[in-house]
């Protein structure tokens, strides 16, 4: 199962020591190592410690004085590090300054890498809110209007964005006004947050002799065989229970908060479908299928719908390598009211054959010759228009949009609302088997060994469903 992992491994360790000498290129990742101020070991790695020595997603930037972790693309300067509790001080370079000057954005840490001490809390910001209310410890800053601070959600529906910071639990913000002298005192000191490892694990591979290590996100133990050199394997594979609280609890990534399979992010690889990783370092919610990019506009379980719009027409209707990419609908299906928007790109001039059929319009891309768009479903437009338009044009993209959306289009068909029809996006139904699986009180997975859905319960794992009959069956 690691076998690519255990190879690659062994190949960066015999840069810097000879074949013979395996066991202490082991070694070599139990040791201490500088980087910038600090002095770091296992699970952290960076500078001239390869990756396979630590989480790949712990890798320390090294300068001259300055220590730095990138956490969800978001810089943070390492103040100290207890490596005997795995506990990093950090603080974010822009709160270092003024507050109002701050990048006013929250951090996503991932809860099965990270966790924040018991003696820290999660202040909310609230920015730009109503200035005809009347707000405890608020604030007015040039750029993003009246400014207010809570321990509660307090003002989400009366301000219009909002992020987080970490304090201390012994601060707590008072009067009507905020000081924002000691607000700005207590970010600048940082703030704790421990690195979440499995202790026991790392005991039991010392005691075989081995080295602590990562394959991607999971926790390895390594040791040197005569056989193969360096093998790796998963000493405590998580159970059905750890799985089913893992997947239970709701992710964010970029600007969504509340996100569930098929959709997932390093360190939920068992809770999502394997062409559904996200990408959160752009501040949105991504996906990537055949190297086209998908932004998430929506997830909502409760309405059971989730809405997508391709990344790459979102400000060019002509892109220069325009590419026809499906959505996997048996794992997301389409909604009932999601139709397909066929745009067709360098076509020989043919204007007169295909406009008065009143549902293909010129496009206009000046790099593609002739370009048309189809404004409503494939299926009603006149047929024999539509086959020679496919057989003339050299390329066509059929892209998946709103109905209503597409009814505006067809009324007013101009190149804004196929822009704003495009920019609106288009709506999916949640899996099916995922909401058997919810409705039944457990949650979404997959199972990477043999490809299939699974279903996490408090009971144990299940291909669809929780219930089961008497007889051990799942109804």
């Amino acid at each position: 199962m690691y076998s690519n992992f255990c190879l690659v491994f062994f190949f960066i360790f015999s840069l810097f020591h000879p074949i013979p000498c395996a066991s202490s290129k082991l070694k070599w990742c139990e040791t201490l190592f500088q980087c910038g101020n600090i002095i770091a070991g296992f699970p952290f790695w960076g500078g001239n410690r390869p990756e396979p020595c630590g989480h790949p997603l712990l890798e320390l930037h090294c300068n001259l004085n300055i220590t730095s972790l990138i956490i969800s693309n978001q810089e943070y300067h390492v103040f100290h590090l207890n490596q005997t509790s795995n506990t990093l001080t950090l603080a974010r370079p822009d709160l270092l300054g003024p507050f109002c000057s701050a990048k006013f954005i929250t951090t996503t840490f991932l809860s099965e890498v990270f966790a924040l001490p018991e003696t820290y809390k999660s202040l909310t910001v609230y920015y730009r809110c109503n200035p005809q209310l009347h707000y405890l410890s608020s604030y007015t800053c040039p750029d993003s209007g009246l400014v207010a601070v809570s321990q509660n959600p307090d003002y989400q529906y009366s301000c219009q964005n909002s992020f987080t910071v970490n304090v201390p639990t012994s601060f707590v913000p008072k009067g009507k006004k905020l000081n924002l002298t000691h607000l700005e005192i207590i970010l600048r000191k940082g703030f704790d947050l421990k690195v979440v490892i499995d202790e026991k694990a790392c005991q039991k591979c010392s005691s075989f002799r081995g080295v602590c290590s990562f394959d991607s996100t999971k926790q390895v133990c390594c040791n040197v065989t005569l056989e193969s050199g360096v093998k790796c394997s998963q000493l405590y594979p998580p159970t059905a229970g750890e799985l089913y609280r893992r997947c239970s609890a709701l992710f964010s990534c970029g600007n969504q908060d509340k996100i569930l399979y098929p959709f997932w992010i390093p360190g939920r690889e068992e809770c999502g479908h394997p062409d559904f990783q996200l990408n959160c370092s752009g501040g949105f919610a991504e996906l990537s299928i055949a190297s086209v990019k998908f932004r998430i506009l929506e997830a909502n379980y409760t309405s059971r719908i989730i809405r997508l719009a391709r990344s790459d027409y979102s400000s060019n209707l002509c892109p220069i390598n325009p590419l026809n990419v499906p959505i996997n609908e048996k794992v997301l299906p389409l909604a009932h009211d999601t139709e397909l928007l066929t745009l067709y790109y360098d076509c020989p001039d043919y204007s007169s054959e295909f406009l008065y059929s009143g549902c293909i319009e010129e496009l206009g891309c000046v790099n593609h010759k002739k370009s048309y768009y189809v404004t409503k479903n494939i299926s009603i437009v006149n047929s024999g228009s539509l086959n020679k338009l496919k057989g003339l044009c050299r390329r066509n993209v059929s892209i998946p949009a709103s109905g209503p959306a597409l009814v505006t289009l067809q009324r007013i068909p101009t190149p804004d609302n196929l822009k704003m029809a495009l920019e609106e996006g288009f709506e999916l139904g949640v899996n099916q088997e995922c909401l058997m699986c919810i409705d039944s009180g457990g949650a979404c997975g997959y199972n990477q060994t043999s490809s299939v859905f699974v279903c996490y319960c408090k009971n144990g794992s299940h291909n669809r469903s929780c219930y089961l009959k008497a007889d051990g069956v799942e109804d």
